[in-house]
């Protein structure tokens, strides 16, 4: 399953009407490969978000979304992000390589940026 994270100063729920409009209004989104909403939960409570509701969408692209806007994300230096890898490794049972890697390391990248603005969600696709 996709997750899309996202992060902007303004966000409207039409925005996440179709796929190519989400495209083009939010370019730097990160997409995480998930098993499910399982693994979604879990990585959310190993980034420390301790709430998070879903809200449906009834659209083809999008079928619901988080918003995080409440919670920071975790600012990570090279060191804590590596342990929190590794702990995201061992509690998910995910195998440990380079895409999996690279499926969260927006989070030592962005996380500083994204906090800045006012809104965080994650969009889940329907693909």
């Amino acid at each position: 399953m996709e997750f899309n994270f996202i992060a902007v100063d303004q966000f409207s729920i039409d925005t996440l009407d179709d796929l190519e409009k989400f495209v083009a209004i939010y370019p730097d989104f990160q997409t995480v490969m998930l098993a499910d909403e399982n693994e979604l939960t879990l990585l959310l409570k190993l980034m420390e978000m301790p709430e998070f509701v879903s809200q449906n969408l009834n659209n083809s692209d999008f079928s619901k979304f988080w918003d995080l806007s409440g919670f920071k994300l975790p600012e990570l230096d090279n060191q804590q992000f590596d342990k929190f890898y590794e702990n995201w490794i061992q509690k998910s049972h995910r195998e440990n390589n380079m895409d999996e890697y690279g499926n969260l390391i927006f989070l030592q990248g962005l996380s500083t940026k994204w906090n800045k603005l006012k809104y965080r969600l994650i969009v889940k696709s329907n693909i």
